[in-house]
C-alpha cells in the first residue's frame, strides 16, 4: 500500500509493527515478523533514509531510534512524491510539445503553405508524410476516393495496416474505388481485409480524383488530378469541404455494394433516392427534425418514412434500422 513512497512490504511490516510497539528492539521485530534479524536491520535502514526514523540519545528505545510521527513522517514523503510527480508531468509535457514539434516539421517536409486554410506538398515522400499524419489524427470518420486499395504503390494507395488500426480505435472509414480493382488477388484480399475490419466499401466504374477527407475538418488532393505524384494540396477551409463531402456523397450514393460471398452483389431494392438520402442522414446522427429540413418535408412525412423503412427492414429501433441499412449497402 505503501510502496508509491519507497516502502517494500517487508519494510512497512516493519514500519507498522513498530507504531504498535515502539519499545520492540530488533530481535522482538524479528520473531514477530517471523524473519530474520538482518531483514529487519535493512527495514530500519530503509525507515531512516525515508526520515521515518531518527536516532535517539539513549538506547531506551528499539536500540536507540525512534518514529517520526506518521502524520509528519507520512506527510512529508506523500508531498515530496508529490512534487517528483508534479515535475514528471511538466517534463512529459514538455517532451509531448517537443515530439509534436518534431513531427510538424516531418510532415512539412516539401510543405508550401498558402495561406491558414490551403497548404501546397510537393513529391511522393511529402505526400505520404502528409497521409500517415492525417490518417493517424483521424477521430471519427475518414472518407476515400481512391482507385486502388492495396499498399506499394504510389503515394495515394490506401495502405491497409494504418487503416486497421483506425478501425480498431472505433473511427469509421468508407472508401470508394474503381471496378477494376478487383481484378488481382492481392486487391481482393485487401478489400476482404477491410471489410471484415469494418470498412465500407463501394466500386464505381470511374473516379474523378483520389481525395481523403478526415473527420470533416481537413482534405486532401491531388495537385494535378491527372499526374497524382507532382503532390497534394491539404484544404481546411469549411465552404471547399463542404462542397468535396457533397461530391463524396453523391458518388457514394451512386456506387455499388461490394459483392457478398456468392458474387452477388447486395442490391439496395428499389429504395428511392430520398430514402437513401434519409437512412444516410440518420446514420450521421441527424435528428429527425434535421433529416426532415434537409429533405424538404414535414416530420410527419419524415416519420411516415421511418416507420416505412423500419417495416421493410424488419427492425425494431433506429438502431436496427442503420445496422440493417449500412449492411444492405444503403448507407
Amino acid at each position: 500500500m505503501l510502496r508509491v513512497l519507497g516502502l517494500d512490504l517487508g519494510t512497512e511490516a516493519v514500519y507498522r509493527l513498530m507504531l504498535d510497539h515502539p519499545s520492540w528492539g530488533v530481535d522482538r521485530l524479528a520473531q514477530a515478523l517471523d524473519t530474520d534479524r538482518p531483514a529487519v536491520t535493512r527495514a530500519l535502514d530503509t525507515l531512516a533514509d525515508l526520515a521515518l526514523l531518527r536516532s535517539t540519545p539513549t538506547a531506551d528505545t528499539s536500540g536507540g531510534v525512534r518514529l517520526v510521527p506518521p502524520r509528519a513522517g507520512l506527510g512529508a514523503l506523500l508531498e515530496r512524491r508529490q512534487n517528483e510527480l508534479a515535475r514528471t508531468q511538466l517534463e512529459i509535457d514538455a517532451s509531448r510539445a517537443a515530439v509534436d514539434d518534431l513531427l510538424s516539421e516531418y510532415t512539412a517536409l516539401g510543405r508550401d503553405r498558402l495561406d491558414g486554410a490551403v497548404e501546397r506538398f510537393t513529391g511522393d515522400e511529402s505526400v505520404r508524410r502528409l497521409q500517415a499524419d492525417l490518417t493517424d489524427r483521424a477521430r471519427g470518420e475518414l472518407l476515400a476516393l481512391a482507385p486502388t486499395t492495396v499498399s506499394g504503390g504510389g503515394p495515394w494507395e490506401l495502405d491497409v495496416a494504418p487503416h486497421l488500426d483506425l478501425l480498431a480505435r472505433g473511427v469509421k472509414v468508407r472508401v470508394l474505388h474503381l471496378d477494376s480493382t478487383d481484378g488481382t488477388p492481392e486487391r481482393r484480399r485487401a478489400v476482404r481485409e477491410l471489410t471484415r475490419a469494418g470498412a465500407e466499401i463501394r466500386t464505381l466504374p470511374s473516379l474523378p480524383l483520389h481525395l481523403r477527407i478526415v473527420d470533416g475538418s481537413s482534405a486532401i488532393l491531388p495537385l494535378d488530378p491527372g499526374d497524382p505524384g507532382q503532390g497534394a494540396v491539404l484544404l481546411r477551409e469549411p465552404g471547399a469541404l463542404t462542397g468535396l463531402r457533397a461530391l463524396f456523397t453523391h458518388l457514394w450514393d451512386e456506387a455499388a455494394p461490394l459483392p457478398d460471398a456468392d458474387g452477388e452483389p447486395a442490391a439496395p431494392d428499389a429504395y428511392s433516392p430520398q430514402e437513401r438520402a434519409l437512412l444516410r442522414f440518420l446514420a450521421e446522427g441527424l435528428t429527425d427534425e434535421a433529416a426532415a429540413r434537409r429533405l424538404g418535408i414535414s416530420l410527419r412525412s419524415e416519420r411516415r418514412m421511418i416507420s416505412g423503412l423500419s417495416a421493410r427492414f424488419g427492425a425494431h429501433s433506429r438502431f436496427q434500422l442503420g445496422l440493417q441499412a449500412a449492411r444492405s449497402g444503403l448507407v
